[in-house]
């Protein structure tokens, strides 16, 4: 046995030896990069929560610059708005609210003297201003103070409110816009607006304003980080990351907990590799009493049955069989991504991906993750009769092919490209890309290459950059947009930028399809006040910068018509009697002024129409929803049923509903069935009060409130009345 120990002994050591090294080399490549991906990951964290809320604090800057461009905060600021120019104020700044990027709870402009307060979407005093914002009285005239005795200061955040489960915030300001005195600007934002507190599921982020601490959210609360800053974070067993803010005053600091030593993990390698060590024992052993037993047990691990052959001939063929395999996972998961990929590309594009969730869908996207700045370019496909049929359909797939390969070729140095295919005939190419005339060329030659021998016609469309990915749809549409232009601007170039449709605008009518949606709208909803001041608009815009093209803008307005009539029901001698023939000739007109008289005339016979048509069928649905309540009232019915009943919204069968029966629809319903209550009490006093509720559709406290309201009387007090009516009829 001196030999078998021996060797036993060599094949134990070497079995020792080689599972340490192993598991060594196991625990340094778990705990390697685990240290890695866990400090990329702070990382990332920290920059995601940092840019969700660098564009939360960046957004009351944005909106000084948007008020420093116009000309009625300037009069604002001097007190010579007229009535009409403040409401027209006052739509600015509601407009402003929706413009901006980011959401907040409410924005508010004042110069705090007048006691006048504009907010996102009303007006009032700075009572009610504090109570929208919930600000105490303290508070507001603690910050005004300080921006008067600080005219170098343009900038306060501070807690508006720290009940409830959403703490308050606000950023105020004070623009100077070149004025004596300054205009005051409030921003609030509920925590969940300021944080990304879909990111922050673990650690702490913290706010800070001229180094001291306004605002924080996580898992320590306001005060335990205010007390690690004094103490400074270096001291403590929690990891910083520090990131600065692009507004002036503010930097970030992310907290969370180090990495745990013992992880799961580590306990599951350490564990095998104590197994492993006890299996290679055991297998030594083996080994030394049966040198063939490890190549057959290698060979059973094939999970093929092996009877002849070459033993190491099999087990290369394995190993080769298993990494053709996994080559072939890793591409159809790579095509999977891709596909992926595309499909949100597509869904950002078309703007199917909510502004809120773009970030955190980005980030499912690594590749997707590079600097700006982006441009998108439309190109679209056209048939010019050479080719028709499949024949036409495998050209164009051939031709997307062969021009997608030249871009890339073409493109090569771009950090990001990629191509979505909208639809059969057109194609949307994401480029980063800053050199913006060396772009046009390119695009130009590639589809100059391919363009003639393909038999269809290329054109492609420069949309205008954007700094990121998040607002590529933004760029998508004022392409597209472009793209829409051509059909009436005369340019036939291959390829068009942004600055070749301004040019080509000026010799085209100014009538945009929004213009046209609202001139429509409001003459349909009889909303006078607005589509006359649209008309106005648009004839005064042409006549000052295109006065030549009135012969196409009087051609379009005639259009217009013509389509409001084909929408309706109506034909044109309904809608303007026997002389409809001279109100449509509005391309007879010889001037601006002639154009918008004949206009104004065509409008409001439209309107009169359309008006007259609205209330027959106004009348029509207030008998069927009448109907629909005296037939169902002794069930539970709401205005929501009613809703479902006709198809209708809710809010317009309320105001329908009010409108026609002159009251609201739960005063007209407990009228209702107060009055069939009476009449079963008439009919029959000895029946119970509950049977009588029941059979209107109610309970007995609705009925007795129904009773005290309408009859100033208990329900009871009204059987024993009837009682006595009918004893004294007998």
């Amino acid at each position: 046995m001196y030999y078998y120990k021996k060797m036993f002994r060599v094949f134990a050591a070497i079995a020792i030896t080689y599972t340490l090294l192993i598991e060594i080399i196991f625990v340094g490549l778990y705990w390697i990069p685990s240290r890695r991906e866990f400090a990329e990951n702070v990382e990332t964290t920290a920059r995601s929560l940092s840019e969700y809320t660098d564009s939360r604090l960046k957004s009351p800057l944005e909106i000084g610059i948007i008020l420093n461009a116009s000309d009625y905060t300037s009069k604002y600021a001097s007190n010579t708005l007229t009535n009409y120019e403040r409401l027209r104020f006052i739509k600015f700044i509601q407009n402003i609210h929706g413009l901006t990027a980011t959401q907040n709870f409410g924005l508010a402009v004042t110069k705090y003297d007048d006691n006048y307060v504009i907010m996102n979407n009303e007006t009032g005093g700075i009572p009610y201003f504090r109570s929208i914002f919930r600000l105490s009285e303290k508070r507001l005239d603690a910050a005004i103070q300080y921006f008067k005795e600080n005219p170098r200061v343009l900038s306060q955040f501070f807690i508006a409110d720290l009940s409830g489960k959403n703490k308050t915030y606000v950023i105020a300001r004070q623009e100077w816009f070149g004025r004596a005195a300054p205009i005051y600007t409030f921003t609030s934002y509920y925590e969940s607006q300021l944080f990304d507190l879909n990111t922050l599921t673990k650690g702490s982020f913290a706010l800070f304003f001229n180094n001291e601490l306004v605002a924080s959210s996580g898992m320590l609360e306001p005060d335990a980080v205010k007390k690690l800053a004094d103490r400074g974070f270096q001291k403590s067993d929690y990891i910083q990351y520090d990131t600065s803010s692009s507004v002036p005053g503010y930097r970030y600091v992310y907290l969370t907990e180090p990495q745990a030593i013992l992880t799961p993990t580590l306990i599951m390698i350490v564990a095998c590799g104590l197994v492993a060590m006890t299996v290679s024992l055991w297998l030594m052993a083996l080994v030394t009493r049966r040198m063939y037993t490890p190549i057959e047990g290698v060979l059973k691990s094939t999970g093929e049955a092996f009877t002849s052959g070459d033993e190491f001939a099999h087990i290369q063929s394995t190993i080769r069989s298993l990494s053709s395999n996994v080559e072939t996972m890793s591409q159809s998961l790579e095509q999977f991504k891709l596909s992926a990929e595309n499909k949100f590309l597509h869904e950002l594009l078309t703007g199917l991906v909510p502004l809120e969730e773009i970030q955190e869908r980005l980030l499912g996207f690594p590749k997707l993750n590079a600097e700006g700045p982006f441009v998108i370019v439309l190109i679209h496909y056209r048939e010019t009769g050479q080719y028709t049929g499949d024949f036409l359909h495998g050209m164009t797939y051939n031709v997307k092919q062969r021009l997608n390969a030249l871009l890339d070729s073409q493109f090569a140095d771009s950090r990001l490209q990629r191509t979505i295919d909208l639809n059969f005939e057109t194609q949307a190419v994401i480029l980063q890309w800053d050199a913006k005339q060396q772009l046009a060329e390119k695009l130009r030659n590639s589809i100059i290459g391919i363009e003639p021998e393909s038999g269809l016609e290329i054109s492609a469309v420069i949309g205008t950059p954007c700094d990121t990915l998040t607002s590529i749809a933004t760029s998508y549409r004022k392409a597209v947009k472009m793209a829409e232009m051509l059909g009436y601007s005369g340019m036939h170039a291959k390829v068009i930028q942004a600055d070749d449709v301004k040019t080509a605008d000026k010799n085209t009518v100014d009538y945009p399809l929004q213009q046209e949606q609202t001139l429509i709208n409001a003459v349909i909803h009889g909303k006078t006040a607005i589509w006359q001041s649209s008309l106005e608009e648009l004839i005064a815009a042409n006549r000052q910068k295109r006065g030549n093209l009135l012969p196409t803008l009087a051609l379009m307005l005639d259009v217009t018509v013509n389509r409001m009539i084909d929408g309706t029901d109506l034909s044109a001698p309904e809608a303007f009697g026997t002389h409809h023939a001279d109100d449509l000739q509005l391309r007879a007109c010889r001037s601006f002024e002639e154009l918008h008289q004949k206009a104004l005339h065509a409008f409001g016979r439209l309107e009169a129409s359309f008006a007259k048509a609205q209330d027959k069928s106004n009348s029509s649905l207030a008998e069927k929803m009448l109907s629909y309540i005296h037939e169902h009232y002794r069930s539970e019915i709401s205005l929501y049923d009613l809703a479902d009943y006709l198809n209708l919204s809710r809010n317009y069968v309320s105001t329908l509903f009010k409108n026609a029966v002159g009251r609201n629809f739960k005063d007209y319903i407990g009228e209702y069935r107060f009055r069939q209550a009476c009449a079963i009490i008439q009919d029959n006093p000895d029946l119970r009060l509950k049977d009588v509720a029941d059979q209107v559709g109610c309970n007995t406290e609705i009925l007795t409130r129904l009773f005290t309201r309408h009859a100033g009387m208990l329900p009871s007090d009204y059987q024993q009345m009837c009682k006595k009516n009918e004893k004294a009829d007998e």
